[in-house]
């Protein structure tokens, strides 16, 4: 009588949602640096070969806990636009909520916002991609205040890059942790003239040519 043989069948995704639950918290307690795999493993009362069955190099584990961080605790929800057509106040709050939740990280999850740092110094496909959705919400709301006569008419695409361009100092983590100055402009302030330039025309037009 032959004996069937057992199936394994490899890891699911829940399997790799645990892995970055396991990562985010090893993280928090030992800090990128001194986080290792066999932490990770650990943590899971699994062995270090279990958690590379997913994930090909230890690179990818840590842009996978990046990239998790990123999109759960550190993006604004895109904001929908209200019928009295208000989308430059859905974009200056999105803009200002975006910088607070960096700036919380910061003050209060050091070690996960280290790991951030180093995602966005590394130019990592986590944060690569975590500015490319940050861009895309804006240029969702440029356009419908475009729609709704809000904002000048102009190449959209451009118009995004560009108000982007004009706050990211409240958005990339290396420049929201880096000591600020005494003279530095508020939040508030640099999101109000980014927004502004979006009701001008010559200003949008010139931007649209470049």
């Amino acid at each position: 009588m032959e004996i069937a043989k057992t199936v394994r069948l490899p890891p699911g995704p829940e399997y790799l949602s645990r892995i970055v639950a396991a990562g985010t918290a090893a993280c928090r307690l030992y800090g990128p640096s001194k986080t290792n795999v066999a932490d990770i493993a650990r943590l899971l009362g699994k062995s270090p070969a279990s958690v590379y069955k997913l994930f090909p190099s230890k690179a990818a584990i840590w842009d996978a806990i990046a990239g998790n961080f990123l999109e759960t605790t550190l993006r604004v929800p895109a904001l929908a636009i209200g019928e009295r057509g208000d989308a430059a106040s859905c974009l200056k709050e999105a803009a200002l909520g975006q910088h607070r939740l960096m700036s919380e990280a910061r003050d209060g999850d050091c070690n996960m916002f280290s790991l951030v740092v180093l995602a966005a110094e590394g130019s990592w496909p986590s944060f690569t991609q975590y500015l490319k959705e940050l861009q895309a919400d804006v240029r969702k709301l440029i356009r419908a205040g475009v729609t709704r006569g809000e904002f000048a008419p102009g190449n959209v695409d451009v118009a995004a890059s560009c108000f982007c361009a004009s706050v990211i100092s409240l958005w990339d983590p290396r420049l929201i942790g880096a000591p600020s100055s005494a003279h530095c402009i508020s939040a508030h302030a640099l999101v109000s003239f980014a927004v502004a330039g979006l009701r001008s025309h010559p200003g949008v037009s010139a931007c649209a040519r470049h």
